[in-house]
């Protein structure tokens, strides 16, 4: 029986116990005991390092700072925090459906006494065709050679509007224009296109705007109700359709003049 008053080489033979078993572990990953990890799952995948648990959890992705941002979070369950080797991330790589690679990010050093931290790959997509592409990243633990890999699937489809909202908005001398909200997604770099149509579909306002900045984002149209011809739009129902880069989306609205 080991005994935890009992040292042996500068340490207690616990102490010992645990660096056996954690040698073991490692043995065992190399033997392949330990599955290949799906962070597509709900549940955290984990693996063992000499020193502690590490877990992967996914988060909900969305858009941020123009990129869509592929969201993980990471927690170094560590068991022995004598040391700041640190929990390294490295492989980061973004592949398509054919498996060729797109993108790839540097090596990150993380969590060097453990604790957890969310982590994000953001993603141009906009100047990407539509299919399925995965993220692929790698985790070692301190002290550790072996490291196990992790990969999570994201569909994309190249380019979507959809209709927002809209309201009446009013000038410092009171004079009114409609405002139209659509969302434009992973479009940037092309001009949308804004026209209105009325009730016996004739087009009676068009206008080309400026490029679109980001990959999400609520794109406002402003119509002061004035026909290309000059005259003021009557009270009804209108069709106002986006196009931009070959996607549209139309949608019935009814004002009031």
């Amino acid at each position: 029986m080991f005994v935890t008053n009992e040292r042996n080489g500068g340490g207690t033979k616990m102490e010992l116990l645990k660096r056996i078993i954690s040698a073991l572990l490692v043995l065992c990953m190399a033997a392949g005991c330990f599955a290949f990890t799906e962070t597509e799952k709900a549940e955290a995948g984990g693996f063992s390092t000499s020193d502690g648990i590490v877990y992967v959890y996914n988060l909900d992705n969305g858009y941020s700072n123009g990129k869509y941002q592929i969201k993980e979070k990471i927690v170094y369950d560590r068991s022995d925090t004598r040391y700041d080797s640190p929990l390294t991330v490295f492989n980061q790589i973004l592949v398509n459906s054919a498996g060729k690679k797109i993108m790839s990010w540097k090596d990150w050093n993380i969590l060097p006494r453990g604790g957890s931290k969310e982590v994000s790959y953001g993603v141009d997509f906009s100047t990407l065709p539509s299919g399925t592409y995965t993220l692929y990243f790698s985790l070692v633990g301190s002290r550790d050679m072996l490291s196990n890999t992790y990969y999570r699937k994201v569909s994309h489809s190249a380019g979507k509007i959809s209709y927002s909202s809209s309201k009446y908005i009013y000038d410092t001398n009171g004079n009114k224009s409609l405002k139209v909200i659509f969302n434009i997604v992973s479009l940037k770099g092309y001009a949308p296109k804004f026209e209105v149509f009325n009730s016996n579909g004739t087009r009676i306002y068009s206008k080309t705007y400026a490029k679109v900045a980001y990959s999400n984002t609520n794109y406002s149209f402003t119509w002061n109700m004035y026909t290309s011809s000059g005259n003021m739009a009557k009270s009804g129902t209108y069709t106002f359709k986006v196009t931009c880069n070959g996607k549209s989306c139309s949608k019935n609205v009814t004002i009031k003049n």
